[in-house]
């Protein structure tokens, strides 16, 4: 490294030997000084901690091989920190570094306002997109007379759990810490997205432009697990609808509804994977969660209550924990091999080698709203959802059904007969 020593016009004799000392480098290298601060204090009858001032104050060092890259003003140093810390390659003087910062800060301000603006834009262009939809959708309103028994069975969920005080709006599902919806997150997206189609829920603009998105077709994509809803339904049909939901009905017609009974299904299939999901996780394993594992669990259901899927899940997770202390096994390999053990447990169940265990309904996995209204208040059980299977709950009214469709094919059975029927008529007087 080239440099070059220069003195202040008025210097001393003595003051110039101390800044030669100080800046005395053995050949040239950065680092390499000759002279402590100390030993120059020593020599010249000062304190070690003046000799910088007194360096800084008479002389500095001119680094004739190091330019600033921007102007090409040639490096100055006063102390020794700052050739030693000097990175000649790159180095900027420091009107072009405030320069640059300027430059930086007026950039990173004209980039703001350009996010600023096409937020807004985004925001007015989702605005006009929901006000659009909302007002086909208020045109669009079923009459609560029109509605069917399930819509209105799904309705009375929603409202129980995320409905707000003034039952008017719901709150988020992200912001809902009381009665879950449904026992798995993606079946609570599928009820609103179910009563979103049906106009029963609308999008409320101020709340929700910034769950929205508008797709290459113009069409809202919406996170229903941020957004926020209006329900379309007067408070007085709305707590009828409620109330209607917790009484008796007709439970042979809605056995009979192909709706009902898929819904009732999710409801169980979502409580076997919110279980595996959790149980998995407490042991650091993630089985892939597909088809496959969705028909298994489907065919258990078909046998077993979700009370003893818990118990199979929890035996097939534990397995697959286990499975993971063996040698050259990792973790995939044993998340992987959950879907096998439920299938192995249950044929075990099934066959009878194994006992019929029951799990307990755990505090991590309350009941939902759905669960209740679905089960308990259809059917006049204790948490049916959990502890019966569908064609246990179902059976008796679908044998009702079959003997009042018996009554009426009996009526048929008769003979027909020929009857005669004599009218008379009055004459007007």
């Amino acid at each position: 490294m080239k440099t070059k020593l220069e003195y202040q016009s008025d210097i001393t004799e003595t003051n110039k030997l101390i800044c030669e000392r100080y800046w005395l480098r053995e050949g040239d290298k950065r680092s390499g000084f000759i002279y402590t601060c100390r030993e120059i204090g020593q020599e010249f009858d000062f304190k070690h901690q003046d000799i910088p001032s007194i360096v800084k104050a008479n002389a500095h060092l001119v680094v004739l091989d190091c330019q600033c890259i921007d102007c090409g003003t040639t490096k100055i140093c006063h102390t020794r920190s700052q050739l030693t810390q000097l990175k000649s390659d790159n180095w900027q003087c420091e009107d072009c570094w405030e320069a640059l910062q300027k430059r930086r800060d007026q950039e990173y301000l004209e980039y703001r306002l350009k996010q600023d603006r096409l937020a807004e834009e985004r925001r007015q262009a989702a605005l006009e997109h929901i006000n659009q939809c909302r007002s086909i959708q208020l045109s669009s309103i079923p009459s609560v007379t029109e509605l069917n028994d399930v819509d209105k069975l799904l309705l009375a969920a929603t409202v129980e759990s995320i409905g707000a005080e003034n039952l008017r709006t719901t709150v988020s599902l992200s912001d809902n810490l009381s009665l879950p919806l449904s026992p798995f997150s993606r079946l609570d997206e599928e009820i609103l997205h179910h009563l979103f189609n049906r106009n029963l829920l609308i999008l409320t603009p101020a709340s929700s432009y910034e769950y929205v998105t508008i797709n290459e077709e113009q069409e809202l994509e919406i996170d229903f697990y941020q957004a926020i809803f209006e329900f379309t339904y007067s408070i007085e049909n709305l707590t009828r609808i409620m109330i209607n939901a917790k009484s008796r009905k007709d439970i042979s017609a809605l056995v009979a509804d192909n709706q009902f009974k898929s819904w009732c299904e999710q409801v169980q299939l979502g409580e076997c994977l919110s279980y595996l999901i959790t149980r998995s996780r407490l042991n650091n394993l993630a089985p892939p969660i597909g088809d496959k594992l969705v028909s298994i669990f489907r065919a258990c259901l078909a046998e077993c209550s979700v009370s003893t899927m818990h118990y199979i899940i929890w035996k097939s997770v534990e397995s697959a924990a286990a499975y993971v202390q063996k040698p050259n096994i990792t973790r995939r390999h044993a998340s992987n091999s959950i879907s096998g053990n439920i299938e192995r447990v249950f044929g075990k169940i099934y066959s009878g080698s194994w006992t019929h265990n029951r799990a307990y309904r755990g505090s991590s996995h309350p009941q939902s709203a759905m669960a209740k209204i679905f089960f308990d208040y259809i059917f006049g059980v204790d948490d049916g959802c959990f502890h019966y299977t569908l064609d246990e709950l179902f059976k008796q009214y679908r044998q009702q059904e079959r003997l009042e469709q018996k009554s009426y094919s009996t009526l048929g059975s008769f003979k027909s007969c020929n009857h005669t029927i004599m009218i008379t008529l009055g004459s007007k007087e």
